[in-house]
């Protein structure tokens, strides 16, 4: 359903999750801030593609 490079984009998104940890420990809190709402932003958008693919295929 999401092609081969799931992979890919998993592991990017745990990398990001890590280097916003890391960088919370480190006191760089606008880095976290950006880190982790682009982690957000992806989630939702994977979450409404997600829902449109069921829909798309109910519809089919």
């Amino acid at each position: 359903m999401y092609g081969p490079l799931n992979g890919v984009r998993s592991a990017l998104v745990t990398l990001a999750v890590i280097a916003a940890l890391f960088a919370a420990v480190l006191g760089h809190w606008l880095v976290t801030l950006v880190l982790l709402i682009g982690v957000a932003l992806h989630g939702l958008g994977w979450l409404y593609l997600a829902q449109q693919s069921k829909i798309d295929s109910t519809n089919n």
